[in-house]
């Protein structure tokens, strides 16, 4: 009883990540904790304000490039993802972890996004979805995949984020 919830717990909370359990088996799963800086390349057709434009946006563009910032708060059994523009804050409902052998690990999750009271009147709350995969190199690591948001607002696009050090 008591025993096995400890040890449960304090896998859950810190065990999972570590090297040890890596080279065991005992966890695949990939390690999404912490702040991650980057863009989301919209659909969206509206006015995007310039300070709300990532640095590497190209004004002749079919999509443009919005700063974002994802904040991601994880255990080995939760996961909470929490993604913020200068209009607006989306915080995932649900999310799933994928490790499949040959491929790269992914994070799929739902959010709903609340823009913020003056945006435009076209930026509403919405649900979405988002698929990123997890890609490592010697250099740094990265969140990029695509999103699409639901009936009403109907965007779709691609992210790309950093993790901060």
């Amino acid at each position: 009883g008591v025993g096995f919830t400890l040890l449960t717990a304090t896998f859950s909370r810190f065990i999972w990540k570590t090297g040890i359990a890596r080279a065991t088996g005992a966890s695949k799963v990939p390690d999404f904790n912490g702040e991650w800086t980057g863009y989301v390349k919209t659909s969206y057709e509206g006015v995007i304000p310039d300070d709300a434009l990532h640095a590497s946006n190209d004004p002749n563009a079919e999509m443009q490039r919005v700063a974002a910032t994802l904040q991601i708060t994880q255990t080995w059994r939760k996961i909470s993802i929490h993604l913020e523009t200068d209009n607006s804050e989306s915080d995932s409902t649900g999310a799933t972890v994928l490790t499949e052998d040959g491929r790269w690990p992914s994070l799929n999750y739902q959010y709903e996004n609340d823009p913020d009271p003056d945006s435009a009147s076209s930026m509403t709350r919405h649900y979405g979805t988002a698929d990123l995969a997890l890609k490592t190199d010697s250099d740094e690591t990265v969140l990029e995949g695509f999103y699409y948001t639901g009936p009403g607002r109907e965007n779709y696009g691609e992210m790309y984020f950093v993790k901060s050090e």
